[in-house]
């Protein structure tokens, strides 16, 4: 297996990373910033959903830094299990069930964190079986998708599989020069 190649193919979803953090960032702001409204209820009570959903304000520095640092480490552990795994065989049936395992984990344990933090404590059962079926049903359908379209593209022009295109296989250092 050439990880040269794995590579090459990452770079495309480096800059939406960064774009996903950077939004996460300033959707974090917006909710420290956003004031407390009144409660609907009858109580003279205000609702503060920055309380509801993270806890205290002052922890905003806390809470962008976990934030941060999950999406990082669960957000990497999926490809680079795909990139890493199964090197000499490259049996991509086993490289995908890997990765799946692999995301299956990191949601069941984003999701018991969840549960941990809540108050009040919501069920643990209830809690990882809904993100968990949330999670299976979206990989599933993104699966589907990806085969269609592959279907689709090989049925268009079969000698333009995207597979077998030349450019996909060369290094970044091989690929001709155009000029318009």
């Amino acid at each position: 297996m050439d990880y040269r190649y794995i590579c090459f193919t990452s770079v495309h979803f480096v800059p939406f990373s960064y774009y996903e953090i950077y939004n996460a960032i300033l959707q974090l702001r917006e909710l420290k910033k956003e004031p407390p409204r009144e409660a609907s209820g009858e109580r003279n009570e205000q609702e503060d959903r920055y309380q509801e959903l993270l806890g205290r304000r002052e922890n905003f520095a806390l809470h962008a830094t976990l934030a941060i640092l999950s999406f990082i480490i669960f957000g990497l552990l999926p490809p680079v299990i795909y990139g890493f795994s199964f090197g000499k065989s490259d049996n991509r049936d086993y490289k995908l069930a890997a990765v799946g395992v692999a995301g299956l984990v990191c949601i069941a344990l984003l999701a018991i964190a969840k549960v941990y933090v809540q108050k009040p404590p919501k069920s643990y059962i209830k809690t990882v079986t809904y993100y968990l079926s949330i999670g299976i049903a979206s990989s599933g359908a993104a699966y589907l998708a990806g085969e269609l379209i592959g279907k689709v593209l090989e049925k268009l022009e079969p000698s333009a599989a995207v597979l077998d295109a030349p450019l996909v296989k060369m290094r970044p250092t091989e690929l001709p020069l155009a000029s318009y």
